[in-house]
């Protein structure tokens, strides 16, 4: 705790303590985002021995990660086509996606947010390493796209058998999918990151994520709808964890 509490202090500027005076609510929430980002290996550890997995299982998982080096390398080949070869996709957080689906086994997840398909690519091809597992995916095109290619172009056709892709606004085609699908193991907002719509994905999607089922979205720091979900939800703020952006806990029994 003291370690971690030092290297939020080493970021501090300023303008943060003005804010934190003015505005001290929200100053803890910071406080809190911060003090639960960590590495990309403790992210994963931390919600991989909450499922069970031992130390064995997670270096096998990264075994597999780096045996699927040439596979990323053409995804980041393809992204290059981008400014910073980003296009609106997580980059840092992509391996973690593929970790946590090798190891938590999830027969099914589904996402919110798609775009080129980065994401879903890493999220098939653990599916397609574990031999189980359906990805859901729901996608409003974004106008970045390259000319010709739809959302999720990304993905190869051999990982396309365990995807169903649905073109739309989440707010149009969320609660009928879950109501058709049933219960999900893992759900993954990745949309649009304004504090209404995130809320409202959350809130929609909750009732349908499995206990001990992994909650994840990106950009939780963009403003306060995952630590106010959490809080209303009980989730005690010592349950999750941050990696760049990506924030997830464990839905409790």
């Amino acid at each position: 705790m003291f370690k971690q509490t030092l290297n939020i202090i080493k970021i501090a500027r300023p303008k943060h303590l003005l804010r934190a005076i003015k505005s001290p609510s929200h100053a803890l929430k910071a406080y809190k985002y911060h003090y639960r980002r960590v590495s990309d290996q403790e992210f994963v550890r931390f919600f991989a021995r909450q499922g069970g997995c031992s130390k064995d299982e997670i270096d096998r998982a990264n075994d597999s990660l780096s045996i699927n080096a040439p596979y990323w390398a053409k995804i980041r080949e393809n992204l290059s086509i981008y400014p910073e070869s980003y296009g609106l996709q997580m980059t840092m957080e992509l391996p973690l996606l593929y970790l946590l689906v090798r190891l938590m086994k999830p027969d099914i997840v589904l996402e919110t947010g798609v775009s080129s398909g980065a994401s879903s690519a890493y999220i098939l091809c653990a599916m397609h390493d574990n031999n189980r597992g359906r990805l859901y995916s729901i996608d409003l095109p974004p106008d970045n796209l390259p000319s010709g290619k739809g959302s999720g172009w990304i993905v190869p056709q051999f990982l396309r058998h365990r995807w169903s892709l649905h073109i739309g606004d989440s707010k149009k085609l969320l609660e009928s999918l879950l109501n058709e699908i049933g219960m999900i193991d893992c759900f993954i907002h990745d949309s649009l990151h304004t504090y209404n719509h995130m809320t409202w994905e959350f809130r929609t999607a909750w009732p349908y994520l499995v206990s001990g089922g992994l909650f994840l979205s990106h950009d939780v720091g963009a403003n306060d709808a995952f630590l106010d979900f959490m809080k209303e939800n009980d989730v005690p703020w010592t349950a999750f964890r941050v990696f760049h952006v990506l924030g997830g806990f464990r839905k409790g029994k």
